[in-house]
């Protein structure tokens, strides 16, 4: 007995123990959701997202929406899905900055995989936006040359993706270079600085000309469905540092209101496949047939099973717990049964008298425990105790409470029922005055 009371005050708090370490696993989690969430919400609105871009097509009447995950996407519904890049190597996981020097200069932003921008680009039109800036363009709001990606990464990666021949980039040799539509006709230009373009043999020039290409229509490297796919070589044509050059806004209504043919446009910042089609979707009527299978057997026996269980409870219960009893019992009950019985007793010996000075008493002893509480009824329900108190904190009211107790606790015994209840009535005027008195 001893080794058991010593263990049993132990046990709680393993379980705390476990608790703090179960909400600390959940704190953890919530707080790297929120952390992911809120980098990749400051990088959209950052100068190199596209924050910028869904909000000028929206206030054009565009249908333009940003997609992060977490739903279906219907391909039948999408004129255009652009897919901004920010990772320069889509075959291997980036390197985590441990210094400040290093976050400057890294040149991915998060992970993308290669099979799943080959999934979607072969599946809806897709425009494939390529890095241009390291994070140090972000962080620093510098556009400086020596914050560019690296054009050996960028070769790379439009090597996974396409199906070209030399693949090659380059820079523009002014500060500041313009391109005209060639998909559509306008009198806007686009302006960009340090022009990021490329060449690749096979690719149709739709911003550019054949040796510098800002936007082009390139072969896919596989494919099922779509053949080609739209590759923005340098994403400062849309983003939201480069939206606000020249014509750039007004050439990019046109230019991607063309593209996406009275569709939606999707900004796709996910790293998943969501797109679905149609037909791939399972679609079946369902009817009352499939609902009345699980009453069947050997389903049948389990529901008569559980029919009568539920009634030999509800009996049970109905039998346990029916409606309380009219009378109380226990040690209080038989006290105000005693009570009772002595009331009855003096009214039928016609002792009202008598009964109204043991109902003073009583009526002292209830206001007291009102007052003061149980603690302190038992010393205050004293006659002259509570006097004294009325006298000290309600004088105007102690003159006539101590008249009217004299009067009851005088009262002879053959006191008609009309004088006790009088001198009662009185008493409960008083004591409620006492009572509520503010």
């Amino acid at each position: 007995m001893t080794q058991v009371d010593q263990n049993t005050p132990d046990a709680p708090k393993i379980g705390a123990d476990k608790l703090i370490l179960g909400l600390l696993a959940v704190l953890i989690v919530g707080a790297l959701f929120y952390v992911m969430s809120q980098r990749q919400q400051a990088l959209r609105s950052s100068p190199a997202g596209l924050n910028g871009l869904q909000v000028w097509m929206s206030s054009q009447d565009a249908d333009v929406q940003s997609f992060v995950g977490g739903w279906s996407l219907n391909t039948d519904d999408i004129g255009l899905l652009i897919l901004p890049l920010y990772d320069t190597d889509l075959t291997a996981d980036r390197a985590l900055p441990e210094t400040q020097e290093e976050l400057i200069i890294q040149q991915d932003e998060y992970d993308l995989f290669l099979d799943v921008v080959q999934d979607k680009a072969s599946e809806v039109p897709t425009m494939l936006v390529l890095p241009k800036w390291r994070t140090g363009m972000r962080l620093t709001g510098l556009v400086h040359p020596l914050l560019l990606v690296e054009r050996e990464r960028l070769t790379q990666t439009l090597d996974d993706v396409l199906d070209v021949d030399q693949l090659a980039f380059s820079y523009g040799r002014e500060p500041f270079v313009s391109f005209s539509n060639r998909q559509t006709a306008g009198p806007h230009e686009a302006v960009i600085y340090a022009a990021q373009t490329f060449a690749a043999k096979g690719c149709r020039p739709i911003l550019g000309s054949a040796d510098a290409m800002i936007l082009a229509e390139c072969p896919l490297a596989w494919t099922d469905l779509q053949e080609t796919v739209l590759v923005l070589s340098d994403p400062d044509l849309i983003n939201n540092h480069g939206l606000v050059l020249g014509g750039n806004a007004f050439l990019v209504r046109d230019l991607l209101t063309a593209l996406a043919a009275d569709k939606s446009i999707v900004i796709d910042y996910s790293r998943d496949n969501w797109l679905t089609r149609i037909e791939d979707q399972v679609q079946r009527d369902r009817t009352w047939a499939d609902l009345m299978r699980f009453f069947e057997p050997p389903f049948a026996l389990m529901w008569i099973g559980f029919a009568i269980a539920t009634f030999l409870t509800l009996w049970r219960a109905a039998l346990r717990f029916g409606p309380q009893r009219p009378e109380p019992d226990g040690v209080g009950a038989s006290k105000m049964m005693a009570i009772g019985a002595r009331a009855r007793l003096m009214r039928l010996s016609n002792r009202d008298g008598a009964l109204v000075s043991d109902y003073s008493k009583a009526r002292l002893a209830a206001t007291a425990t009102a007052l003061f509480g149980a603690a302190h009824a038992r010393a205050l329900s004293n006659p002259q105790a509570f006097l004294a108190y009325t006298q000290r904190r309600h004088p105007k009211h102690a003159k006539a409470l101590a008249e009217i107790l004299n009067l009851m606790w005088s009262m002879p015994d053959s006191a008609t029922p009309a004088q006790a209840m009088a001198a009662v009535a009185d008493l409960d005027r008083i004591l409620e005055q006492i009572t509520h008195d503010t």
